[in-house]
């Protein structure tokens, strides 16, 4: 089963986050990530064999944290080779504490062979850009930086998942497996 572990965001950011969903709607070749489906990535899993998944689970408990405050702002991409991949909301405050979420998530599967692929960065996609054409891409640039300074809200993390995604042709089906609260 392909898995990842994250923060799902709170109902009261999806609904901050709406308009700028619909956005993406008017571009061709990009595609909003649904709000349903709005999280923090933790780290990336992929296929995991379901042997691994309960051990994986019983490592994820091992975990201890206190819940956190963190607020999201602003809008930005990541790019490569100068072609905008990946529209994503930023987390302006308590970052800091997602990376030790995040590394403390790593080191505990470390054991079983799990590695981040790249560095962590906090913050959470909300568009995923395929081929754009370069008239749309310019717009595109626009409406992120319109939106650069934007409040998406504040919410306490109170827990982390342990999710499985199912690969559609109309997107991903994301499922919890497990949930781990903090404190």
């Amino acid at each position: 089963m392909r898995l990842f572990v994250a923060v799902d965001l709170s109902d009261e950011v999806r609904d901050r986050m709406e308009n700028v969903l619909k956005t993406f709607k008017d571009f061709k070749g990009v595609k909003a990530v649904e709000r349903e489906n709005l999280h923090i990535t933790l780290m990336f899993l992929g296929e995991v064999s379901d042997r691994r998944v309960e051990i994986v689970k019983e490592k994820l408990k091992e975990i201890r944290a206190k819940p956190f405050k963190i607020k999201l702002k602003g809008l930005g991409s990541f790019s490569y080779q100068g072609n905008i991949r990946v529209v994503w909301v930023s987390v302006e405050d308590g970052g800091e504490n997602l990376k030790m979420l995040a590394d403390a998530v790593e080191s505990s599967l470390r054991s079983l062979g799990f590695r981040r692929d790249k560095d962590f960065v906090a913050h959470a996609t909300v568009a995923r850009v395929k081929k754009i054409s370069p008239s749309d891409r310019e717009k595109l640039l626009r409406a992120v930086e319109r939106y650069k300074d934007y409040n998406f809200g504040e919410m306490v993390v109170e827990n982390f998942r342990l999710k499985k995604s199912t690969l559609t042709p109309k997107g991903p089906i994301y499922e919890d497996v497990e949930i781990y609260e903090l404190g």
